[in-house]
């Protein structure tokens, strides 16, 4: 019995070192991976009446976690025309070839659904720590889809999720996820670094922006230096801020 149980323990043992030393290998590969670049755009955007800015005072506080950057939201939302608002309307797709990485809901954070896409195929059920990856939230995921799937740019992945009640939107993050996450002004927060989307975009993708009249990808970003001299106002301690509809904030579409 003793020998059994022994047996059991090394077992144990050595399948946790292979786990580790699988995830250690496999997060250290895709780390050496280029930030990706979006060939496809994430919907259809005809649909869509107006995205926030990068580092606008929209919505709540999204920042990296060493405080180079405060008091500003350094990701997307994407606002549909109301007359879309409907279950299975608004379709969302893979910006780009790579593996499904992570999903989850929390109804506790009104989060129907989020969906995070890495380039490279991480160890099994490791988030996608430390790469850069690619995440749509408050959506409706695309119900056959699992982790580890491959995907292609341009493929289905999900749909506008119409149950929730903060709003006909849905958020796009461009990050590096860190373990553990940080608690900063009343909002947690889980990333080592933000960008936009439309930093890395393919000229392909952006070329439908053009053709709605929006010449530059700057139009979609507020400089760290502008921000800096003006800093989102919270409404009490935050997360929230106020003034979210000022038009700064936003790049109407026709």
């Amino acid at each position: 019995m003793k020998i059994f149980f022994l047996r059991v323990v090394i077992g144990i043992g050595l399948l946790i070192l292979i786990l580790f030393f699988g995830v250690f290998f496999s997060i250290a590969s895709a780390r050496k991976d280029p930030p990706p670049l979006l060939a496809a755009n994430v919907t259809e955007l005809d649909k869509i009446q107006r995205i926030s800015k990068y580092r606008s005072c929209a919505g709540h506080v999204t920042v990296p976690q060493d405080n180079r950057e405060t008091r500003r939201n350094m990701k997307h939302y994407f606002w549909v025309k109301p007359e879309y608002n409907k279950p299975k309307t608004v379709e969302i797709y893979a910006p780009y070839d790579g593996y499904v990485a992570d999903m989850r809901s929390d109804a506790a954070e009104n989060l129907e659904g989020e969906i995070w896409i890495s380039q490279k195929k991480i160890f099994f059920l490791v988030p996608p720590v430390g790469v850069w990856a690619f995440s749509v939230q408050h959506i409706d995921i695309r119900p056959d889809l699992k982790l580890g799937d491959a995907v292609k740019a341009g493929e289905l992945i999900g749909w506008l999720a119409t149950s929730k009640a903060r709003g006909d939107s849905f958020d796009i993050v461009y990050a590096r996820s860190r373990i553990p996450t940080k608690r900063i002004d009343n909002w947690t927060d889980p990333f080592a670094d933000l960008d936009s989307i439309f930093n890395h975009m393919s000229d392909g993708a952006f070329a439908e922006y053009e053709k709605l009249g929006i010449s530059s990808r700057d139009a979609f970003i507020t400089s760290k230096q502008e921000r800096d001299r003006n800093l989102c106002e919270y409404s009490g301690e935050g997360p929230y801020f106020t003034d979210q509809e000022n038009p700064e904030n936003w790049v109407m579409f026709p």
